[in-house]
C-alpha cells in the first residue's frame, strides 16, 4: 500500500498522518509520502523569515521540517512502513497528482482543518476540491479522530450519483483489506423499490454487507445521524453533485458538523 500525507504542518495534518502510520500496520508492506506544496505562503505553519518561495534555502527549510514530522513518528512506525519527504512549488492539486503517478500512490490521507479560522475555511475548501479531482480512495481525518479498527463503514448512497465499476471495485478491495462490514445507506425517495437493492448487489460483491434505507433529502445531519446510531466507524461517499460532501463543505449548510464528527470520511472518485 502507497499512501499520499500532503501537510500544511498544523495539528490536524500531523493527526491525519499518525493516522496513516496506524492504519499502515494493517498492510504487509506500505510506503507513506509526506508532501507540502508551499505555493501558497500563508498556509504554511512553518516559523521563517520572508524570502522567495524558489530559493533552495526556501526548500531545504521545508524539507527540514517534513524531516522533523517523520522524526515525531518514528516511535508509532512499523518496521514494514517507510516514510518518505517531498516538497515543491506546484499547486496543491497539481503536486498531487504528479505524486500519485510517479510513486504509484494508492490512497491518500489527509486533515480536515487549517490552524486559524481562515485556514480552516480555506482547507475545508481544498480538501473539498481534492476529492472532486483525485480518482484514488481519499480518506479525510477529523481533528479528533484517532486510528481503531473499522469494523463497520457506511456507505451513503444515491443513485443520481452513479457508482462506477472502477469506484465499487476500489469499495470492494478497500473494504476487504480493512475486514470491515460495509452498511450501505440509500438516501432518496424510491427507497421502497426492490430495484435499489439489486442495483447495489449488481455492483458490489461482498458477503459482509447489509443495506438501509432513508428517506430524506441526503444532508449531512441525515446521514451523520444514522453513522452515530449504528456506531459507524468510517462514512464512505462518492464526489461530485449529488454527495452529500457537498453539504459538509457547503456555505448553506453548517461546516461544524464536519468539524464536530470523529468519524473519517472515505472518498472515492
Amino acid at each position: 500500500m502507497k499512501v499520499l500525507v500532503p501537510t500544511d504542518f498544523s495539528e490536524n495534518a500531523f493527526n491525519a498522518a499518525k493516522y496513516a502510520v496506524a492504519m499502515s500496520a494493517r498492510f504487509p508492506k506500505a510506503d507513506i509520502t509526506l508532501y507540502h506544496s508551499y505555493s501558497v505562503l500563508h498556509m504554511s505553519g512553518i516559523p521563517m523569515p520572508v524570502m522567495p518561495e524558489d530559493t533552495p534555502a526556501f526548500k531545504e527549510r521545508v524539507m527540514e521540517e517534513l524531516k522533523r514530522i517523520k522524526e515525531e513518528l518514528a516511535d508509532i512506525t512499523p518496521r514494514t512502513t517507510t516514510i518518505n519527504c517531498e516538497t515543491d512549488i506546484l499547486p496543491l492539486l497539481e503536486g498531487m497528482q504528479q505524486i500519485i503517478d510517479i510513486r504509484g500512490i494508492n490512497m491518500v490521507i489527509m486533515g480536515i482543518t487549517g490552524r486559524s479560522g481562515l485556514q480552516k475555511a480555506i482547507v475545508g475548501s481544498n480538501t473539498l476540491s481534492v476529492t472532486q479531482h483525485i480518482t484514488i480512495p481519499v480518506i479525510i481525518i477529523p481533528h479528533v479522530a484517532t486510528w481503531k479498527p473499522q469494523n463497520k463503514i457506511l456507505f451513503a448512497y444515491n443513485k443520481k450519483q452513479p457508482l462506477l465499476s472502477r469506484q465499487s471495485n476500489a469499495i470492494e478491495q478497500l473494504v476487504t483489506k480493512l475486514g470491515a462490514h460495509l452498511d450501505v445507506l440509500y438516501v432518496g425517495e424510491d427507497v421502497d423499490s426492490p430495484a435499489v437493492k439489486q442495483e447495489i448487489e449488481k455492483l458490489l460483491h461482498l458477503h459482509d454487507i447489509s443495506y438501509h434505507t432513508a428517506r430524506h433529502h441526503k444532508t449531512a445531519s441525515d446521514i451523520l445521524h444514522f453513522a452515530e446510531k449504528e456506531s459507524t466507524d468510517m462514512l464512505l461517499a462518492l464526489p461530485g453533485k449529488y454527495s452529500f460532501l457537498e453539504d459538509i463543505f457547503h456555505k448553506s449548510v453548517t461546516k461544524e458538523l464536519a468539524y464536530k464528527t470523529n468519524v473519517p470520511l472515505i472518498v472515492i472518485g
